[in-house]
């Protein structure tokens, strides 16, 4: 047997073994543990997503996805009624929110999935698609954030098409214009227009149904199982939802106006984190720090190289994860409080100082891990 066949059959049946040991919606994961909530994260995921293209396809009925009628549909649509029972808000909130829960969700799955060390080998497909789809839940956000076409949905809308243009500030790049190129595809103009509305709106619905069709045919090719969500789980996803529209009903601001941008703008929740770092950067640095930094996520598998899944002995890499998504949430509040640059610029000694203290602190911890279970060995080895 040649050297290149045997190559080829090393790399055949790795990619057949980290597919058969892959879960998009934690179907094999769930089973094992019926009575954890966190492994319903993937059954609640997959089950948003139905009920999301369900909710789309009868709003889509009454929007008109057009610069001069969209905000008047996404009106008519509030002023929907059943039997004279309202429902119109309802409609949009549940919608709404959802799509906000499913992005929740699907952070709190990559939380999950790093804290119960569920990414390691085999099941290094199962991270990257547990990212992967971290970024698609903020895209079918992002290509319904222009469909009221209010003010911040128009301005914020306006900011996030104009970042592809900094890759024309990037070397050799710059020169072919691809920026520019991108936005134009982006928008179908060089402004926001009714095409860049149609454009979203497409997006918004082909996106979420193509999901569902790749994940019924991978369950179809590979699993011939669906995902198990218990009753419960339903019961807990519908709640959240329906207590998120009560206590804060969906509504749109003022018609959008090119003329008059406001203030402050900002992008929705889940891309604040982004916007924070675009601020104390310019915007080309902050682009490339945040995709190194999907990058260094994406690989955690791989930078990880301890074969322990317990908890308690991953103490430094937890305490990361933790101190991660706890920087997450503080800075996403900061980039909302705080306008000025050099105000947020103030935290980046905080920053570098919590990790300074973590690395250390816990560092020292997984040392002392390490050192007692190399003890452990050797004991079992003399034996």
């Amino acid at each position: 047997m040649s050297v290149q066949s045997s190559t080829w059959q090393k790399i055949t049946y790795w990619l057949k073994n980290r597919f058969r040991n892959m879960d998009i919606f934690d179907e094999t994961l769930q089973p094992k543990h019926p009575r954890n909530p966190a492994y319903w994260i993937g059954g609640m995921l997959y089950l948003g997503l139905l009920i999301q293209i369900l909710l789309g396809s009868i709003l889509a009925i009454y929007y008109i996805p057009s610069f001069e009628m969209a905000y008047r549909s996404v009106e008519s649509i509030m002023q929907l009624q059943l039997f004279g029972v309202p429902i119109g808000p309802w409609l949009r909130g549940f919608h709404r929110y959802l799509a906000d829960a499913i992005i929740i969700l699907a952070m709190l799955r990559v939380f999950r999935l790093y804290f119960a060390a569920d990414h390691k080998k085999p099941h290094e497909f199962t991270w990257f698609w547990a990212v992967l789809f971290v970024v698609i839940t903020t895209v079918f956000g992002f290509s319904g954030y222009i469909l009221p076409l209010d003010q911040r949905a128009y301005w914020a809308t306006t900011i996030g098409t104009t970042m592809p243009t900094f890759v024309d500030e990037l070397p050799l790049l710059g020169n072919l214009h691809l920026g520019n190129f991108l936005q134009f595809i982006a928008r179908g103009s060089v402004v926001i227009c009714t095409n860049t509305i149609t454009r979203f709106y497409a997006l918004h619905y082909v996106l979420p149904v193509g999901i569902v069709v790749l994940a019924e045919s991978y369950f179809y090719f590979f699993r011939k199982k669906r995902v198990n969500l218990p009753a419960l789980g339903v019961i807990l996803l519908f709640a959240i939802v329906i207590a998120w529209q009560i206590l804060e009903p969906a509504h749109s601001l003022a018609p959008a106006d090119p003329s008059s941008p406001p203030e402050h703008i900002l992008p929705d929740w889940y891309f604040l984190f982004v916007y924070y770092f675009l601020k104390i950067m310019n915007f080309l640095w902050g682009i490339l720090f945040n995709v190194i930094f999907l990058v260094f996520v994406i690989l955690m598998p791989y930078i990880e190289r301890n074969h322990f899944r317990k908890p308690s002995k991953r103490p430094l890499w937890n305490s990361l994860l933790v101190l991660g998504y706890a920087l997450f949430i503080i800075l996403s509040w900061r980039a909302a409080a705080y306008s000025e640059s050099e105000v947020l610029r103030a935290d980046i000694p905080w920053i570098f100082g919590a990790y300074i203290v973590f690395i250390l602190v816990f560092g020292w911890w997984q040392k002392k891990v390490d050192q007692n279970e190399k003890r452990k060995g050797e004991l079992v080895h003399q034996k």
